[in-house]
């Protein structure tokens, strides 16, 4: 069994992989006080892993926390790491500075190069909305960051006298309550945001969504859209079963 975890900017996620195939993704935020108790009693009921792959874009000492608790749980377990660079499973990063790409997105990319060949954008609708193209040859293009739908409603809610803050369902419907409002006018921001992407490309490309937001954002796109949240994951499994990132 291998265990593969997604640290993000406030929930931790993993998965466990028997012979290449995921089971379902736990959740936990482990913002909340009691969480490497939990985590920890969590992680004691599950079969012992031989690989432990983690992906990060915490702050380095929840990373650190966790690969300690995974060693001491499981001793002699193989911990992988992978850390964004210039290529790796024949795709090539397009920043300037590689390893300042988010991990997340470089694994994302990897996945989507391999399980959704083409050219693709790939979409992360979590606490932020990233956008990635990738063409069929495997060249990344470079891509766009945006606040997520929670944090565009809490920028609202924190920097203004009168406009509340609310987690409802949203619809691109015009409301007539401003709580509705609001929601309603950031799922139209984000949706507009990756429209607005695709048709700015001199070609098309297929649109692969992912993350927290993922499925509720493709059912108000104007475009098609494949909703795959196990990317992350499925870029950390092409770790744990190659020797070398080609």
């Amino acid at each position: 069994m291998i265990l593969l975890v997604d640290i993000g900017n406030s929930r931790l996620k993993w998965t466990q992989a028997e012979a290449g195939v995921l089971k379902p993704t736990m959740f936990m935020d482990y913002r909340q006080a009691d969480f490497p108790e939990r985590l920890r009693e969590f992680w004691l009921s599950i079969p012992a892993p031989k690989q432990v792959a983690m992906a990060s874009v915490s702050e380095n000492a929840l990373t650190v926390l966790l690969g300690d608790m995974a060693r001491g749980l499981w001793p002699g377990v193989e911990l992988i790491m992978p850390q964004s660079s210039q290529t790796a499973f024949n795709v090539k990063n397009a920043y300037t500075e590689p390893e300042k790409l988010g991990v997340d997105r470089w694994l994302a990319l990897q996945a989507a190069h391999r399980y959704y060949p083409g050219d693709t954008c790939v979409v992360d609708c979590g606490t932020a909305i990233t956008i990635d193209f990738i063409e069929s040859g495997g060249r990344h293009l470079g891509g766009l960051i945006s606040p997520g739908l929670l944090l565009m409603k809490k920028s609202l809610a924190n920097n203004t006298a009168a406009l509340p803050f609310s987690e409802d369902q949203a619809e691109t419907s015009l409301a007539v309550v401003t709580a509705a409002a609001i929601n309603n006018g950031t799922l139209l921001a984000a949706a507009g945001l990756v429209e607005a992407a695709l048709v700015r490309q001199p070609k098309a490309y297929q649109l692969v969504l992912s993350g927290g937001d993922g499925e509720m954002l493709a059912r108000h796109l104007a475009v098609p859209s494949i909703v795959d949240g196990d990317l992350v994951f499925k870029g950390l499994l092409n770790y744990c079963q190659n020797d070398k990132a080609l």
